[in-house]
């Protein structure tokens, strides 16, 4: 299931959303859509891959831990390598009720979610929403999920502004009336 996930995430990524762009502004979108999409394989198939690729993709890292265990080479580590794998398990807002989500299906869950809901209300909406979401559900502190969708949806505005990207627009939905005029792009020169 997995499988087709990650196919129709990649036919939706690339064809619909970007058919109508200028070919100087789809090289982003698509850098970033091929780098989700490999991401997403090598997770998927992580159990299938050689040993060095399969340590580095199945590797637990956590950038808001101190703890010296979570380093890669610690002398904790190392003990426990052979456990580790067995011990872990996500301490997500699902596990807090009582759901098991494999972390896998989550991401293409949520990033296909994301991508429609983009596509439907405008990705300048569903930024905020899909962060809050995603950082909740992994049970980062609240303020720290507020500010990355507060920063995500600057990077979307900024998108917005000096590539004159429609963000704002859906295909459903178009809020864009809502809005305050975007600001004039700055541009090189003097006039």
């Amino acid at each position: 299931m997995l499988v087709v996930l990650v196919g129709v995430s990649a036919l939706f990524i690339v064809e619909p959303v970007l058919s109508n762009y200028p070919d100087d502004a789809r090289v982003f979108p698509q850098l970033t859509a091929s780098i989700v999409f490999v991401g997403s394989l090598l997770l998927l198939f992580r159990n299938y891959l050689p040993g060095p690729l399969r340590t580095f993709v199945a590797e637990s890292i956590s950038i808001t831990s101190t703890d010296e265990s979570d380093i890669p080479g610690s002398e904790a580590d190392l003990e426990e390598s052979e456990t580790a794998d067995e011990e872990y398990e996500a301490e997500t807002l699902g596990a807090e009720y009582g759901y098991k989500v494999d972390e896998t299906t989550f991401m293409v869950v949520t990033t296909i979610l994301y991508f429609a809901g983009g596509w439907a209300a405008g990705f300048l909406f569903a930024t905020p929403i899909y962060i809050l979401g995603y950082t909740l559900w992994f049970r980062t502190s609240p303020v720290t999920s507020v500010l990355l969708a507060i920063l995500g949806t600057f990077v979307i505005y900024l998108f917005m502004t000096y590539l004159v990207l429609p963000f704002d627009q859906g295909h459903i939905f178009d809020f864009s009336p809502l809005l305050p005029l975007l600001v004039e792009p700055i541009t090189g020169g003097g006039v």
